[in-house]
């Protein structure tokens, strides 16, 4: 899996990589959920789970890089999880149980993005800056899922 990944433009979700892409201009796309936002019964979907312990803002205080919330609408409908099997013995907490992909349509959002400001690098090391910052990300993309969800007319049509 992570050689075809490497083959589509995706690293290895560590700071290095991170560091080192921002180094380059490049963007760095973030999952900040990680696997709990992909290990969610349906019934949960669209409510976002905690987001870890704050490494992307981090990174965004180290280099000055701004984050760009950003809320995906369709995906959770387009593989739903049905059931986890244990997968210990492959280096993973499960094997996701789900149907073949459904057509479901997909929305995207990019929100006002959140600068770092007059923060110095330094402010990585303050847990609250960092959980601040984290909280008001989650806050602004469980905002826009909140609005595209009342603005979708069906999940297969849009």
């Amino acid at each position: 899996m992570g050689t075809l990944m490497n083959r589509l433009g995706a690293v290895r979700a560590c700071p290095e990589n991170a560091l080192r892409l921002l180094d380059e201009l490049r963007p760095v796309i973030v999952f900040p959920e990680g696997s709990q936002g992909m290990g969610k019964p349906f019934a949960q979907r669209y409510q976002l789970k905690r987001f870890g312990r704050g490494g992307f803002v981090k990174l965004a205080l180290r280099t000055g890089a701004p984050i760009v919330p950003v809320a995906i609408v369709g995906a959770e409908e387009t593989v739903p999880l049905l059931g986890k099997l244990p997968a210990g013995f492959l280096g993973l907490d499960y094997l996701p149980v789900t149907l073949p992909p459904l057509p479901a349509r997909w929305m995207l959002r990019f929100g006002e993005p959140i600068g770092m400001g007059e923060l110095p690098p330094e402010a990585a090391e303050d847990l609250s800056q960092v959980q601040r910052l984290t909280e008001r990300t989650r806050e602004s993309i469980q905002g826009m899922l909140q609005a595209l969800l009342k603005e979708r007319r069906s999940v297969f049509g849009g």
